[in-house]
């Protein structure tokens, strides 16, 4: 990659218009200025439109979806319209540093040709207000204790993701390569993703904090994200853990994400398919008493919920 080249960033956004001058505002802010913003727009109801010709910035455009698809979609939707070979994601809540595009476009130029792409840190914290200020924790990904960082992260991806998405900057072709983010998820579509796209080459890592991200304290609004939802999680493991099947994965790493699918399976009320996942990853790796305790609890669904509430 050659310093200065055009980087496209992709932002699905939905209701959110109001957060537009601080998430958009820190794109916009970035040391390194040669960007394509694209905004995609998934069918919100409040005026985004506005919101966007109010930065009076032409590096941004605004794409609306006639129907709404989720982020997946709208980043598909992003991906089809960059303009550039570089593609970089953005989520409508979080915020970047200033030159976070800058670290990754240098971190880019000193690697081989075989590296797609590079990540960095994410900073995740507790965003709430000064009643529950005592209650604010963060967290970092990846994790500080991660043994691999760079190169082909395509075996440690199988085990769960550790690239935040917002903090990638990958090639474009090779996002093709990979094939467009799964639209039937709305939750762990990164993991989803980064799964088949460390399939298609190395990746670099940024060791600063480049995405600063938002997790709401209260219960109420924080039970209404999507990446929350239970009924989502269960969804997405179900998903993910068939492909991963699929194309070849075996022992631990697919006994833990069928034991996760049919834990969750447990929580959202559907026993008999949580039996067929348990039973998959006792399969996989039978020696596992917690896995078989779900198991034998699966046949008596009202105790597990009790157990797992009185815990």
């Amino acid at each position: 990659m050659e310093y200065g080249a055009l980087v496209s960033v992709v932002v699905p956004i939905y209701n959110r218009a109001h957060l537009v001058p601080r998430v958009i505002g820190s794109i916009l802010a970035q040391t390194y200025r040669n960007l394509d913003v694209v905004i995609v727009d998934d069918c919100s109801t409040d005026d985004i439109e506005g919101a966007v010709a109010a930065l009076g910035d032409p590096r941004v455009r605004l794409i609306r979806r006639e129907r709404n698809g989720g982020a997946g979609a709208c980043r598909n939707t992003g991906i089809d319209a960059a303009r550039a070979d570089w593609i970089a994601f953005h989520d409508s809540d979080d915020y970047c540093t200033s030159d976070r595009i800058e670290l990754s476009v240098r971190k880019l130029m000193e690697l081989p040709e075989d590296y797609i792409g590079v990540y960095g840190v994410a900073l995740f914290y507790a965003a709430g207000s000064e009643t529950n200020y005592s209650q604010r924790q963060t967290f970092f990904l990846p994790k500080p204790t991660e043994q691999q960082l760079s190169g082909d992260l395509s075996a440690r991806t199988e085990v769960g993701n550790m690239m935040n998405l917002p903090t990638i900057l990958v090639r474009k072709a090779a996002l093709n390569a990979a094939g467009p983010f799964d639209e039937k998820l709305r939750r762990n579509v990164d993991w989803d993703l980064c799964l088949r796209l460390t399939r298609q080459g190395k990746f670099g890592f940024v060791p600063e904090f480049l995405i600063l991200c938002p997790n709401p304290i209260d219960p109420v609004i924080a039970s209404a994200k999507v990446s929350r939802s239970t009924l989502q999680g269960a969804r997405s493991f179900v998903r993910i853990t068939r492909k991963l099947r699929r194309s070849g994965v075996k022992g631990p790493h697919l006994a833990a994400h069928y034991a996760s699918a049919g834990r969750y399976l447990l929580r959202v009320g559907h026993p008999r398919l949580a039996r067929r996942f348990l039973r998959g990853s006792i399969a996989q790796d039978m020696w596992k008493p917690r896995i078989w305790a779900h198991y034998l609890l699966s046949f008596t669904p009202k105790l597990h919920a009790r157990l797992r509430k009185a815990s």
